[in-house]
């Protein structure tokens, strides 16, 4: 499966080292980087990749950013 969205940014997210959040003991915590492409805290994951559970391999979903959900899906080309 293959997904449409947008990405307005013009350039690269730093992940700082110094800003990672730490536990109790300071220690790193695990941090979630968003492949799905639509969450809304890009480039880290906000649990959007949850309303992608249904789409089937060989197709184009398009989502609306608002929403989430399925605006087109299409037969991949090629």
């Amino acid at each position: 499966m293959a997904r449409m969205i947008r990405l307005e940014a013009a350039g690269p997210v730093k992940i700082d080292a110094a800003t990672w959040p730490r536990d109790d003991q300071g220690n790193p915590k695990t941090l979630w980087i968003c492949a799905c492409g639509l969450s809304a805290k890009f480039p880290f994951c906000d649990g959007t990749h949850k309303c992608c559970r249904e789409e089937k391999q060989g197709r184009v979903y398009r989502y609306d950013p608002a929403t989430k959900t399925v605006v087109s899906c299409e037969p991949e080309a090629g």
